[in-house]
């Protein structure tokens, strides 16, 4: 087997070897994965912690042998925090986006030495047993966020990439899409009995789950919708006040921790 790392900041993982096809998430700095096809301008991968397929563009990482990799990842784990951090080197620096996952040294420097990279920024402060008390603050310091088909970041997110991020600060790994995540976890049977931070599921009219956010209380919502909003939600679904209309309609509610 051939792997990869991720050497730049965010980029874009493709449905097929063109820029001009579908962005179907995105690849942070520091993720591992496995080549599947090589061809001139693209590469074929597989994102080891999810095993989400797609194309990256060649020069956007850097290939790695076993022994790299198992070196890579005896470095000490940390999480980006919510104020972001940089990597640099004496001669440039570059921005990391909240959530991106290192390895580091005890010299606060990324475990490969042929990147020869420092750190220096916020780290992720929380645990699972913190999920609870800290998952509504964390997921509200993202209001407002734009929202990007296929993104996983504060410059761009869409709803399962939301979910999915918030849920890593708190060491709660999901898959990348809703209808992934929906096959997960335990299901809630009364809106009555959510709980914050409870994932909420919502499909189309063929029944396909399409949709999911996370839950601030038994009947509040936060989700990326054109952007990251709040809103109601009952057991029809949620409700936008500004369109004064139901906008998703609900099928499942989803415990994970």
């Amino acid at each position: 087997m051939k792997y990869g790392i991720c050497t730049l900041a965010l980029v874009p993982l493709r449905l097929e070897q063109a820029h001009r096809s579908e962005m179907v998430s995105q690849v942070l700095f520091g993720e591992l994965f496995e080549i599947l096809d090589e061809q001139a301008d693209w590469t074929s991968i597989r994102l080891l912690e999810t095993d989400y397929l797609g194309w990256i563009q060649n020069g956007q990482f850097q290939e790695l042998n076993d022994l790299d990799m198992q070196h890579y990842l005896t470095g000490t784990p940390i999480i980006v925090g919510r104020k972001g951090g940089v990597l640099f080197t004496n001669t440039a620096q570059f921005q990391l986006c909240h959530g991106t996952k290192l390895y580091l040294d005890a010299a606060n420097t990324v475990n490969l030495s042929s990147l020869g990279l420092t750190y220096q920024g916020s780290i992720n402060p929380f645990t699972r047993n913190q999920f609870e008390t800290d998952v509504s603050r964390l997921a509200l310091s993202y209001k407002d966020t734009p929202y990007l088909w296929g993104g996983r970041s504060q410059w761009g997110i869409d709803c399962s990439g939301f979910s999915q991020l918030i849920y890593s600060c708190f060491d709660l790994s999901l898959p990348r899409d809703a209808y992934q995540q929906a096959e997960m976890g335990q299901t809630v049977d009364f809106v009555s009995e959510i709980r914050v931070g409870d994932l909420a599921f919502f499909d189309n009219a063929e029944g396909r789950i399409t949709h999911v956010g996370i839950m601030l209380d038994r009947d509040t919502i936060i989700h990326a919708s054109a952007k990251v909003r709040v809103d109601r939600m009952d057991t029809e679904g949620i409700f936008n006040a500004e369109q004064n209309r139901y906008t998703h309609k609900l099928r499942i509610v989803k415990r994970y921790n």
